[in-house]
This record gives C-alpha cells, sequence and structure tokens, in this order.
C-alpha cells in the first residue's frame, strides 16, 4: 500500500510510540499504555485519511494481512461470549475490551509502523539500551544501594533483585525474553569482532542479573529458550520436528504438575502456601476445580480474581492469580479459549518454521536475530506456565510486541528473498 506523505509521517509517529513502549517498559505502566492508545488513534487518523481518498472504500480499514489474523479473531469473539456468560459480565467486557484487546493492538501496530531494515535496527536499538538499563540498575541495585536507581524500589539485603518491576520475577520474565536475542546477535558473523565482544559481555551481564532475581523458572526457562536456539542452527531444515519436541515438552510440564496435584492432594495446612512451588500446585488444582464448573467458555475473561474465592482452599488467603497463565486462561475463556489462543501461537510457529525451511538460515541477516526473537518468544511462553506474564499490563504487551516484532521481521526477510531472486 503506498502512503501520501502525511500518512508517512503519521508512520513515523507511530514508531515513535513504539519505541516509547520498549524504552519505558520496565518502569512505567502508564506510559506503556498511553503510548498504546496514542498508536492506535494515530492508526485510525492514517486509515481514516486513506479512507477518504478512496471516497468511502471500507478496505482502509482492513488490518495488515498476517496468519494470525483468523486465530485472532476467533479467541476474541470467544472471548466475548465468555465475557457475556459471565456472573460479572459488566466488569469481564470492559476488561476484554481494554486489557485483553490491547494484545492484538500492539501486536498489529508494530506490524505497520515497522515496515523497513532501518525500523528493525531501530527496535533492536532502543531494545538494547532499554535492556541494559534494567540490567546494570539490577546489580546495582542488589549490591550497592538496595533501591532501584529510576523508581526507588527498596528491597532488603541479600533479597531478589527487582530493577523496576514489582516482583522478582516481573524482571526474570522481562530477561527470558530479551536473552535469546542477545544470544543470537553474537551469531551474526558479519558483525565486528569488538561488536561481538560487547554483546557477549552484554549477555554475561544480563546472566548475572538473572541469578540476583533467584527466579527458578527463569532459569530454567532461558536455558530451554537457548537450547532452542541452538537447535534452530543446528537443524535449520527440520524446524517443525523441533516444534513439535517442545510441544512435547510443554505437555510434559503439565502432567508433572498434575502428578503434583495427585502427590499432594492431603495438604491442605494454611502454611502450606508458603513453600511456592507446593503453594503453585495447591492453586493449580483449586483452579482445575474452577475449570469443572465451567468447562466451555469459562467464567468471563480477566474475572480469576473474583470467581476464585469460592474454589480456593487455603481459606483466608490473600485474592490471588493462578500462577499459570494458560491454566487462568482456561479458567476464565473454557477449554475452547484456551485451544483458539494455542492456535494463535501454533499458526505463528508454523509461519516462522515453513519460512525458515525454505529460506534457511544463511539467506539474510536479519536470519540470526529472527531465530533469537523466536527463542525469546518461546522461553517466555514456557515460563509463563508458572507465573501471570499474560495478566501484567507490561509483560503482555512485551510478549506481544516481540510476536509483532518477529512477523515484521519476517515479512521483511521474505520481501527481500523475492527481491533477490
Amino acid at each position: 500500500m503506498r502512503y501520501s506523505i502525511f500518512e508517512n509521517r503519521v508512520n513515523s509517529l507511530i514508531r515513535f510510540f513504539l519505541c516509547l513502549i520498549i524504552f519505558w517498559l520496565p518502569y512505567s505502566p502508564a506510559v506503556v499504555e498511553s503510548s498504546v492508545v496514542a498508536g492506535l488513534l494515530l492508526w485510525i487518523l492514517k486509515r481514516g485519511m486513506i479512507f477518504y481518498r478512496g471516497r468511502g472504500n471500507w478496505t482502509a480499514f482492513r488490518l495488515p494481512n498476517t496468519p494470525l489474523n483468523i486465530p485472532i479473531i476467533v479467541f476474541s469473539i470467544i472471548c466475548i461470549f465468555s465475557s457475556l456468560s459471565s456472573p460479572f459480565w459488566e466488569e469481564s467486557l470492559p476488561n476484554f475490551l481494554t486489557k485483553t484487546l490491547e494484545w492484538f493492538i500492539v501486536y498489529f501496530l508494530v506490524i505497520e509502523g515497522v515496515t523497513e531494515r532501518k525500523h528493525i535496527y531501530l527496535i533492536f536499538g532502543v531494545f538494547t539500551v532499554t535492556f541494559l538499563a534494567t540490567v546494570l540498575d539490577s546489580l546495582v541495585q542488589y549490591y550497592l544501594t538496595y533501591k532501584d536507581v529510576f523508581l526507588g524500589r527498596m528491597i532488603e539485603p541479600g533479597a531478589r533483585a527487582t530493577a523496576g518491576f514489582k516482583a522478582p520475577n516481573g524482571l526474570g520474565a522481562y530477561l527470558t525474553g530479551v536473552i535469546p536475542i542477545v544470544f543470537a546477535w553474537i551469531f551474526k558473523k558479519n558483525e565486528g569482532l569488538r561488536y561481538r565482544l560487547l554483546l557477549a559481555l552484554l549477555f554475561f551481564l544480563a546472566i548475572w542479573s538473572l541469578a540476583v532475581t533467584f527466579s527458578r523458572e527463569a532459569w530454567s526457562t532461558v536455558f530451554l529458550g537457548i537450547m532452542f536456539f541452538v537447535l534452530l542452527l543446528v537443524f535449520p531444515k527440520r524446524p517443525r520436528r523441533l516444534f513439535f519436541v517442545f510441544g512435547i515438552l510443554l505437555i510434559s510440564l503439565a502432567l508433572c504438575a498434575l502428578l503434583g496435584f495427585i502427590l499432594t492432594s492431603d495438604r491442605n495446612d494454611p502454611s502450606f502456601r508458603y513453600d511456592t512451588i507446593f503453594w503453585r500446585l495447591h492453586i493449580w488444582k483449586d483452579t482445575f476445580r474452577m475449570i469443572e464448573d465451567s468447562p466451555v467458555f469459562g467464567h468471563g475473561i480477566n474475572t480469576f480474581m473474583q470467581m476464585f474465592e469460592a474454589y480456593r482452599t487455603d481459606a483466608g488467603g490473600s485474592p490471588t492469580y493462578a500462577h499459570n497463565s494458560y491454566l487462568q486462561l482456561m479458567a476464565e475463556t473454557g477449554i475452547i479459549g484456551l485451544v483458539s489462543f494455542l492456535w494463535i501461537l501454533g499458526s505463528l510457529f508454523r509461519w516462522l518454521s515453513s519460512h525458515v525451511s525454505r529460506y534457511g538460515i544463511k539467506s539474510d541477516d536479519l536470519i540470526l536475530p529472527a531465530l533469537g526473537v523466536w527463542a525469546g518468544i518461546v522461553a517466555f511462553l514456557l515460563q509463563s506456565f508458572f507465573d501471570n506474564q499474560f495478566y501484567s499490563l507490561q509483560l503482555s504487551v512485551y510478549l506481544w510486541f516481540l510476536i509483532g516484532f518477529l512477523a515484521a521481521i519476517t515479512k521483511e526477510i521474505k520481501w527481500q528473498s523475492a527481491n533477490e531472486r
């Protein structure tokens, strides 16, 4: 689609707000949310201008075409049905419009704004600056001041580092998504040796920062993300099999959790909740009871904390999330909602795997960074099995920014490969 000068300027403003999202993501949910809203308004303004020039042609408001569009629409429709059938529908429906839909707004804004190679490098640059600042902040907080440099978040001496996030697991989730990307850049042979050594130093500092979060699930999933990237390098022509292996891994994790429910089914002591591993198993077991009562459409998107109080067995505990994003999504939208969400992820990975199989890993200098982003997404999704990333404003925006960014990189690589033929 060709744009006028005005529309190109609007695109530049959209990219500006996308950079703001990445730059402020670890420190200011308000700036992140305001930037998403501003980007959406700019998109509407631009498409409205195209609509006006096209004399009322409604195709001007058509979303960018990607393999994820149909699964996203289906998931959104299921969420609406789930909200309308919820006993808290007056809260669920507005929360769907203001929270869940934000995931997909971010995804399409990134694809809309990142359309050239120089835009991709710009986003990588902003990522690097913010990532380095966050890593150094966490190390200063843990070893020197016990206080976050930017927001002043205090921790006790020897306590887990948080940087600008509210909790150590939030910092761990952020690092989980970026560390595989930094690792992938180290393998770019067309970069100078000095630059690659600096990236190796940043990777070392990031691992050090991850260590002081003391987040076991973050350590494990970063390792799995890096392993995923390495296996893609070793078996570039068989990424579908690799995806199958990681699917088996995710199912194995779920079965291990289910086994934990069985082995700990008689543990009802309130003090039991203070052991984080067994407390999670306890919460998951209660969540399954919640799912059994409404297995098709669930209890309504974004209503878990209200509904869960009627199912929890550790009476007197404070309101909590499920500490498993997939279980919570299934409790809120039912089995059909979870399946449609996994359809989105499956469509993304199928798209990427077919692309890698077709073009190989040496066809473009963006291939390795793209595989790094893919590995970061995989690591983040695996960690979401143990925490609430889908329900954190910052981390959910982070995930869908990465997904949109990966889709934009893939489109650019495909376009460049087509032109070279």
